[in-house]
């Protein structure tokens, strides 16, 4: 008698062969390529992921998502799209920056992370001093970041980690916006599913993109 309370997606997601890596396998891949990769943290059904990975085929992709069907989904587009350049790992992604043995990141897209609203909650969090400092110490100078959220005390806290980073980190902003499509007033190719629903809702769509160079040295 089949477990009714176990996730079937557990199951499907195994049959993408090649596509789909698991713990120490994600590993293994970063170690074996020899170019960077660009980074989708939280793609969740992968639409953002293989929409860049299909227009950018001379890039290298990883979407990085925690939730079996969510992986299932962005797995199915991979394959169906028969993208080379294109992977993802099933990973909470707070563990992806210590798979990389050396520079790596050539980009970051984290959109629309759990924003944890309740107070005790915050913690949790993605985005934090420690874990920008775990990316950047694996990014390639000119490496691209970009963060969004619908949730404004998640946006104060990054722009707070960001901004509290550039004595020691060589940061260039290139868009800060507390309403991104209003200001640019142009139509994004790499909206998220979940964001045409904030923005059908009339949520305003907070962004900050910057450009990682290096790390500044210091003397004595």
């Amino acid at each position: 008698m089949p477990n009714r309370f176990l996730n079937p997606y557990i199951e499907k997601i195994k049959d993408f062969s090649g596509v789909v890596f698991f713990g120490e396998e994600c590993k293994t891949l970063l170690n074996g390529l020899n170019h960077p990769v660009f980074l989708d943290i939280g793609c969740g059904n992968g639409e953002n992921l293989v929409q860049q990975a299909t227009e950018n085929p001379q890039n290298y992709y990883i979407g990085v998502e925690l939730q079996y069907k969510e992986v299932y989904r962005t797995a199915l587009k991979i394959q169906r799209k028969g993208l080379n350049n294109c992977k993802v790992f099933q990973m909470d992604a707070k563990k992806l920056p210590e798979l990389f043995k050396d520079k790596r990141i050539a980009g970051v897209n984290i959109l629309f992370p759990d924003p944890w609203p309740k107070a005790k909650q915050k913690k949790n969090r993605l985005i934090n001093n420690d874990y920008m400092k775990a990316l950047f110490s694996k990014s390639i100078d000119g490496a691209i970041f970009k963060f969004r959220t619908d949730n404004d005390d998640y946006f104060l806290d990054m722009l707070r980690t960001i901004y509290s980073m550039r004595d020691d980190h060589s940061i260039d902003i290139k868009e800060l916006s507390r309403d991104i499509y209003n200001k640019v007033k142009i139509e994004h190719k790499d909206i998220t599913a979940f964001e045409r629903i904030f923005i059908k809702q009339g949520f305003l769509i907070n962004a900050l993109y910057f450009i990682f160079n290096k790390s500044i040295k210091k003397y004595d």
